[in-house]
């Protein structure tokens, strides 16, 4: 059998119970693979102030279709800022998934004279406009989580999908002969949107172990499609033309983020076979994701610190708006390659936290994802966790 990686790079996990106190990690890190709470940053988070700035923050959401968004991601920057900018007038704009629209809205901020935008490109490749448009109109903008490409920006919050990638192809690799009881095991790929810059760098991470079950014979690809938009109807229809292609003959599906697996799992249900047919991969840690964890019928998620991001765009603001250098925040940690600024925008990639059914309480619950009365429905209400 060929030699697979077994070094996570910077991906730490750690024991439910053990605390995270200053960045310091206090308590026994795990092995093998129980269910950690959260990662360490590789540097000490910088925290940002409380400001008496007054102005206009422009805040741009691509769209309200994925899950994490809405759910989870816009509210706790919308909070950061509300906490730590209070004197900042807030404007928000969803963005429908069209540069078009979004560049609409762009003009719509700048003629309000704004002072300062957090931006989540609507489509990644087509955001130059809008961020050039901001930056004749003298506004620093700063993205979140969807690729600044094509343009002028002052810093990039990011996430590290990497290791998202990593953690699963090393689960996989370790279990799913285990879980599935013969090989090869016959997966579906239900990747993402390859325009964003985390498509590739997930691949990065999962496909030294998926390239090395297949070549080994564990795994046999049976069908593989990209998700245009990441969006779950077309994740469904894809998934349905596989099942189709194969006469159900699928024994495992490794999907890229949550509004894909989404997408997969109704595909699966028209056919009977979700829980049969096991879903490995995941972000964004949205509702149905959870349920369907805690009825068995998907491995694990992963979601954003967003509470940590939110922090992060809120220092990069008040750097800006004071004339320094994102580099003067401490908080940058590697540049991203936009096609545009040279040398790459300067880049945080904030932490990344991993559910599975064993730690629900101390991740969704505790972070507001969601509550336990909003779980508790649909396939999950008979869970151990929900009768508990």
């Amino acid at each position: 059998m060929e030699h697979r990686p077994t070094n996570m790079g910077r991906f730490k996990l750690i024991a439910v119970g053990a605390l995270l106190t200053s960045g310091i990690l206090v308590g026994s890190a795990v092995t093998s693979f129980a269910a950690p709470v959260s990662r360490v940053r590789a540097q000490l988070a910088t925290a940002p102030t409380v400001s008496t700035q007054h102005g206009t923050i422009c805040l741009f959401w691509p769209n309200e279709t994925t899950a994490g968004w809405p759910q989870y991601q816009i509210p706790k920057a919308i909070a950061a800022f509300k906490h730590y900018m209070p004197n900042m007038k807030q404007l928000q704009y969803n963005g429908n998934s069209d540069a078009a629209t979004q560049l609409g809205q762009v003009q719509a901020c700048i003629a309000q004279k704004a002072t300062a935008a957090v931006i989540s490109p609507a489509v990644p490749e087509q955001a130059g406009a809008a961020l050039k448009a901001l930056a004749a109109a003298h506004i620093p903008a700063v993205a979140l989580d969807q690729d600044p490409d094509g343009g002028p920006v002052y810093s990039y919050v990011w996430v590290d999908f990497k290791d998202d990638g990593s953690y699963f192809g090393q689960y996989m690799d370790a279990h799913l002969v285990a879980n599935v009881g013969h090989k090869p095991v016959l997966v579906a790929e239900a990747l993402g949107d390859p325009t964003f810059a985390v498509y590739q760098d997930w691949l990065a991470g999962i496909d030294p172990y998926l390239n090395a079950m297949i070549k080994d014979g564990t795994v046999k690809i049976v069908c593989k499609f990209n998700t245009t938009s990441w969006e779950p109807t077309v994740a469904q229809t894809n998934m349905e033309q596989c099942l189709t292609k194969t006469g159900n003959d699928v024994d495992a599906v490794l999907a890229m983020n949550d509004s894909v697996s989404d997408g997969v799992a109704a595909a699966l249900s028209a056919q009977n076979l979700l829980g049969k047919v096991k879903i490995y991969g995941g972000r964004d840690g949205d509702l149905e994701t959870v349920q369907r964890i805690l009825a068995g019928d998907q491995f694990a998620t992963f979601y954003s610190n967003a509470a940590a991001q939110g922090d992060d765009a809120v220092v990069f603001v008040e750097a800006a708006l004071a004339g320094k250098p994102a580099t003067s925040t401490g908080l940058v940690d590697s540049y991203f390659q936009n096609g545009y600024v040279k040398g790459g925008v300067p880049t945080v990639r904030s932490p990344e936290i991993l559910v599975t059914a064993s730690n629900i309480q101390q991740t969704v619950i505790k972070d507001g994802l969601a509550t336990k009365a909003q779980i508790c429905t649909s396939i999950a209400k008979d869970t151990a966790f929900c009768k508990s």
